[in-house]
């Protein structure tokens, strides 16, 4: 089967289980595209179709551009990665005055800042709002990744060259390229450029396989965080670039030295010998069998995007869309193209929201009484959630989670753990299987919480075995690991167990024994009048 052919065929199973209303596909190798898929509509509405000219928001990805263009200004002597960042903003002095934080932390993840402030749309506000932030980690010591922090490396560039962000990118960057259909802001004279986005039309629960989308409220934005938008046959000419090293088209982008020093100074992420995995100086970079492979995926309200370039294999692979922002299976898939691109064979079944990874270990009898659910395995690795006389189906929600259809279980996401040794199931307050007296009386802060952000529209806080947790349904900042909300005093809460974590909520007054609003952040969510 050509290349081409089978791409496409993983594509439609892909729109098949997933919420994926159009999608563009370019591969690539350092001397050209060697195939561009579309398929699917870029608006649903009219029947549009997704074509080789469909721009769409490649969010996070802007990262990299944003890295390579300050990698520019380096080889210019304008930027100086060692330098603090006070030293290009004098208003930045977070912990007092502190001038720790440098150029190379905020590329790196590694300033300690927090990963996102969404209650403020424009760059130099929300730059301007950290300038006396308390960080709880020294710089460098630990990978947190911030959104804030590419925003404050914006607000750099457009210093040292005196121009707008979005200037400075498509004069260094873009047309030197060649990226003739992409932009470096998103603005709404180019609105009609772009495909429609699309979100969950019911934010506020997990998304089942109907479940149904509508289209994402459209905004402008010009932070260097995600202010990118392009086509997949541009994506791919950087791609290209990424291939020659800082180098395409005889153009060179980047100094070879500037362009090592981006993939080898990284901060570590996880992984293991076999699989390293790190992020550089605003790009992921993986081991792979040998290989080093440099990644960035990226989420918009109503976009979903994934960048995966082998620079020893010599392919790489851009993947846009305009699914829901939070739907990580594109990522999966990015990965899956560009080894399917370099010789494996495909496997639609990665796809299959059915087939569970490791459904065995989930199996079992949780909970006693009126909470108890029996998991069992289905033919070709699927999960049936029993409960009340009822059979529902689980299926994978591409985040490390599962949702389900039963109607009792499916306001909240599934997932298991283990303590003691001993598995137990988490379901939003529930914890089957773990030895802990529920909670009697409810806790002030306990309900469901809601904001305008389109970023994180909405959370609830819930007691699970005597703790509270934070937990969102959807989202594209959201988080997906259902922190637990730690009591520092004063109605302030840390988010997350680990005290070198920076984010932080903060309980309003209480009626009749219910917080009526609380502080994420700078972000104000108010209880919401649904459950």
């Amino acid at each position: 089967m050509a290349m081409g052919r089978m791409i496409s065929e993983l594509a439609k199973q892909l729109c098949t289980w997933w919420p994926v209303p159009g999608l563009a596909i370019s591969i690539v190798t350092a001397t050209g595209e060697s195939a561009l898929i579309t398929d699917g509509f870029a608006d649903v509405g009219s029947g549009a179709p997704v074509s080789d000219h469909t721009r769409f928001e490649i969010g996070s990805i802007s990262k990299t551009f944003t890295a390579f263009l300050l990698g520019q200004l380096a080889d210019e002597g304008k930027v100086n990665f060692e330098a603090p960042v006070a030293d290009y903003l004098p208003w930045f002095t977070p912990n007092g005055g502190s001038r720790e934080i440098t150029v190379r932390h905020l590329m790196q993840h590694t300033s300690g800042l927090v990963a996102g402030a969404d209650a403020l749309p424009d760059a130099a506000a929300r730059g301007y709002a950290l300038r006396d932030a308390t960080t709880y980690v020294k710089p460098g010591e630990m990978f947190h990744y911030s959104n804030e922090g590419y925003n404050l490396l914006g607000l750099i560039i457009e210093h040292v060259t005196g121009k707008s962000l979005a200037n400075a990118m498509a004069e260094q960057l873009l047309h030197p390229l060649g990226m003739r259909n992409s932009a470096a802001h998103i603005i709404h004279e180019d609105s009609a450029e772009l495909a429609t986005g699309y979100q969950f039309l019911h934010d506020d629960r997990p998304a089942l396989p109907s479940a149904p989308l509508t289209p994402a409220t459209f905004f402008e934005y010009s932070a260097a965080d995600a202010n990118v938008t392009a086509t997949a046959s541009d994506l791919g000419i950087f791609a290209r670039m990424i291939l020659g090293r800082g180098t395409v088209a005889g153009t060179r982008i980047l100094s070879p030295e500037r362009f090592e020093q981006i993939i080898t100074d990284r901060a570590d992420v996880g992984g293991s010998a076999e699989h390293q995995r790190g992020y550089g100086l605003g790009v992921g970079v993986e081991i792979i069998d040998g290989h080093t492979w440099l990644m960035h995926a990226g989420g918009m309200v109503g976009y979903r995007s994934f960048l995966a370039v082998d620079i020893d294999g010599g392919h790489g692979v851009a993947v846009l869309t305009n699914a829901p922002g939070e739907c990580r299976i594109i990522d999966l898939f990015g990965r899956h193209v560009l080894s399917v691109v370099q010789g494996a064979s495909p496997d639609p079944s990665l796809f299959d929201r059915e087939r569970i990874p490791d459904a065995h270990r989930y199996t079992g009898i949780y909970g006693t009484g009126s909470r108890q659910i029996r998991v069992d395995s289905t033919a070709g690795n699927g999960l049936t959630l029993t409960s009340d006389g009822i059979t529902g189906k689980l299926y994978d929600a591409g985040d490390g989670r599962l949702t389900c259809d039963h109607p009792r279980w499916s306001a909240y996401h599934h997932s298991v753990s283990t303590v003691a040794g001993k598995p137990h199931w988490l379901c939003g307050p529930d914890s089957l299987g773990l030895d802990a007296t529920p909670a009697t009386t409810p806790h002030p802060l306990a309900g469901h919480y809601r904001s305008y952000t389109p970023w994180y529209p909405s959370f609830r806080i819930v007691q699970r075995a005597g703790r509270l947790h934070m937990i969102a349904a959807t989202g594209v900042e959201a988080p997906c690991d259902e922190p637990e909300l730690i009591a520092l005093g004063d109605g302030t809460f840390r988010v997350g167990a680990d005290p070198r974590l920076p984010e932080r909520l903060t309980a309003g007054p209480a009626l009749n024994g219910s917080v009526l609003w609380v502080d994420l952040d700078g972000c104000r969510y108010t209880r919401s009048f649904r459950p």
